[in-house]
């Protein structure tokens, strides 16, 4: 059987289901590995008959690919993370919350901000935010120290740099790390990638 090439109605159906998949990324615990397929939106699926722009009514052809529904509230609305010690579940499934809480969602990077100046230490955490998602990092590990009596300036500034722009927009959600992890001086940070 020879290989068909594609026509513009099939390259414009993969260009619309390829924006609606997330890619399965690789996390490791201990030495085995395994495929995480946790999905975060909801997907919109195709038709199973595939019809041409020219045979197809404008019923079918808006039926063909669904398009996702947003409110214009929601379009609007900035992006905040959740603090999952505080809030509910901030977007994500309550598997994926308890498992981001408990420390076994696995980190994949981590920084240590220990010793830096608050501003040294914002412009570090932006710049390891923003290159842990560029780089598909899910799961990563913020140290930031507890400070005296638990009242660090690194630590006390954390929750606010998460919810400014562009951070806001990377998050999706952060909590305290687990005692193994650094504890009240540590953070588990979920990022959108």
């Amino acid at each position: 059987m020879g290989k068909k090439s594609l026509d513009d109605d099939d390259v414009s159906i993969w260009k619309k289901v390829t924006e609606t998949v997330n890619p399965i990324l690789r996390r490791r615990f201990g030495k085995a590995e395994f495929e995480a397929t946790e999905i975060l939106e909801p997907k919109t699926k195709l038709s199973p008959k595939k019809k041409t722009a020219q045979n197809a009514t404008p019923a079918e052809q808006k039926s063909a690919v669904p398009e996702q529904k947003f409110s214009s509230s929601k379009k609007n609305q900035a992006l905040t993370p959740a603090n999952l010690d505080q809030t509910g579940f901030g977007g994500i499934s309550r598997a994926g919350a308890r498992a981001i809480k408990s420390g076994q969602s696995g980190y994949t990077r981590r920084i240590d901000l220990h010793g830096l100046s608050r501003e040294q230490a914002q412009i570090k955490l932006r710049q390891f935010l923003q290159s842990s998602s560029q780089m598909g990092h899910r799961h990563v590990l913020v140290i930031t120290g507890k400070g005296m009596a638990g009242k660090g300036v690194i630590r006390t500034y954390f929750p606010v740099w998460l919810n400014e722009p562009p951070l806001a927009n990377l998050v999706i959600a952060y909590c305290q790390a687990q005692p193994k992890d650094g504890g009240g001086g540590a953070w588990y940070v979920n990022l959108r990638t």
